[in-house]
């Protein structure tokens, strides 16, 4: 594992009064792409037309930050990347919005577990998050709001449906009227009549409910609260916002009532960004969003990897084995809406992979300026180095014709394929596959100058999907060396059971001379960095 440094710790990326001015993008120009796109509401592949032109506005579901992220939100965060860094790379203006969730029932609960207040337990999932999401070189967002930011305007918007007759409150709760929003379902392709049958069939949380509610399929803008509990006052009640209300909310303040893209896992297809879209289209009048983005689960064995099931492996651990590109690699093979079976001898097979790519990359000269991977560009700057200088050279937007040094008919069919695979909805299993496709000829290339501008055209498209290239190939991760360590002792412990205290003491003095202090006691060698 290469030595990264610690992010720049940063508070919301999300500031009062910058907001998407809608009236100005909709002079844009009109912008040609070959891009197609999945789109969940419709249940087909279109072409990609954004609202205005080249811009793009862009929003993402992030984390509920109560515990410490797994593989299933690397894989989220992984893709939503690389979708806003190939919009980029083809020519569109994307502003792109992610937020954070951090006030929800989970959070509440696992603060009473640990005895602290939920800002503190939202605030230390957050600065993990965005070290978890450094380390996996994912790229900031434009901009990153806060729900706890939001409250008023949440209210507000609570306030908005009440008056059009969209809500009503009942007991200090409030809770949104999904019989006065025909098209509910659309996106989850759900009737609601099926809805009622299984919502009927949770006896008890439905009879808790029913002297509240009108329907059972009604969902909380706002729910009430002893004033015991973490929350906020509303004209209704102490209490806090539904979960589904915070995403309308910040989606219409940041980027406006229509934007060109929301995303995020399948899990939250229903009822979330259903609910996301009764709550703004029934207030506006107009669609939340034209396309709908979707990605799988990551599963093990068969079974969608979660914190409630037990079977998540936390980004934190998996980045003490494997190397970050191991990992974005590992998410990348698989096309965003296919579910990924995890295993660690998957992540083995494919760290085998991530070799063959760092080998045919080395042949780039080693201080090239474009920079096929000789840099840790994963690392990012210290505190006190020039940050917006590191954002704007890690966010510089490249074209096809800058990215290829060689331009001849190997890279010319590298990249047409590339682009294809990308502009079928961000086909990132083909675009990977090419990628080792140029690997293959970089090794066959007799020509030392073609061979390096072909590792440099690999080094930089590999960027384009968030790869770094560092050669991590003679870099031993944590686990590995404390085996090695342990292998070391035993030998000088045999050595000393051999009487051969020529050979101990010459390991005891290699390994002080490493800063490891070895301590000889009777049941073997302790050791200490000293």
């Amino acid at each position: 594992m290469p030595h990264c440094t610690a992010p720049v710790v940063r508070a919301s990326l999300f500031m009062p009064g910058r907001v998407i001015n809608q009236t100005d993008v909709i002079k844009a120009e009109t912008f040609m792409s070959n891009l197609q796109v999945y789109n969940t509401l419709t249940g087909k592949k279109e072409p990609f037309a954004p609202q205005h032109g080249k811009r793009v506005l862009m929003y993402a579901c992030g984390p509920t930050v109560y515990d410490l992220s797994h593989l299933g939100h690397a894989r989220m965060s992984i893709v939503w990347d690389v979708v806003q860094r190939y919009l980029r790379f083809s020519g569109y203006d994307v502003t792109y919005v992610r937020n954070i969730t951090d006030v929800e029932d989970k959070i509440i609960n696992r603060a009473k577990q640990l005895n602290v207040s939920p800002e503190q337990v939202a605030r230390e999932f957050t600065y993990t998050f965005w070290q978890d999401m450094h380390m996996l070189n994912v790229q900031p967002p434009d901009f990153e709001p806060r729900a706890t930011e939001f409250i008023e305007r949440m209210i507000d918007f609570a306030k908005e449906l009440i008056a059009n007759g969209k809500a009503y409150v009942s007991q200090g709760d409030v809770y949104f009227d999904v019989a006065s929003f025909k098209e509910y379902g659309k996106l989850g392709k759900k009737d609601v009549e099926d809805l009622l049958v299984g919502a009927r069939e949770q006896v008890r949380s439905q009879d808790e409910l029913a002297a509240r509610k009108k329907s059972p399929v009604d969902f909380a803008l706002w729910k009430s609260a002893p004033e015991t509990e973490h929350g906020w006052q509303s004209p209704w009640s102490w209490g806090r916002p539904g979960w589904h209300l915070e995403c309308s909310t910040m989606t219409k303040h940041v980027l406006g009532e229509t934007i060109d893209i929301h995303a995020g896992g399948e899990d939250l297809v229903f009822p979330h960004h259903e609910n996301e879209i009764a709550q703004s289209e029934s207030l506006h009048g107009k669609p939340l969003a034209k396309y709908w983005l979707h990605n799988s689960f990551v599963q093990v064995s068969s079974e969608k990897m979660s914190k409630s099931l037990g079977n998540f492996s936390t980004i934190q651990d998996l980045l003490k084995i494997f190397s970050p590109d191991t990992i974005r690699l590992f998410v990348l093979q698989t096309h965003y809406r296919h579910p990924i079976d995890f295993t660690i001898e998957s992540l083995n097979s494919t760290k085998t992979a991530m070799g063959r790519l760092l080998r045919a990359s080395s042949h780039a000269a080693a201080n090239d300026a474009n920079g096929a991977g000789t840099a840790c560009a994963i690392d990012g700057p210290a505190i006190g180095e020039n940050v917006l200088a590191h954002l704007r050279s890690s966010l510089r937007i490249d074209t096809a014709d800058s990215l290829d040094p060689v331009n001849d008919e190997t890279t010319r069919q590298f990249r047409t394929d590339f682009q294809e695979a990308m502009d079928n909805d961000f086909n990132t299993a083909i675009a990977t596959s090419k990628l080792f496709g140029l690997a293959d000829k970089i090794f066959q290339e007799k020509d030392e100058a073609k061979r390096n501008g072909y590792a440099v055209v690999l080094g930089q498209y590999s960027k384009l999907l968030g790869l770094t290239l560092q050669d991590t190939r003679r870099t031993v991760d944590s686990n590995t060396g404390q085996q090695v360590l342990d292998f070391v002792l035993d030998l000088r412990q045999h050595a000393r059971s051999k009487k051969d205290y020529e050979t101990s003491d010459r390991i005891r003095q290699e390994l002080g001379q490493l800063g490891i202090s070895v301590m000889d006691s009777q049941g073997g060698g302790d050791w200490e960095i000293s």
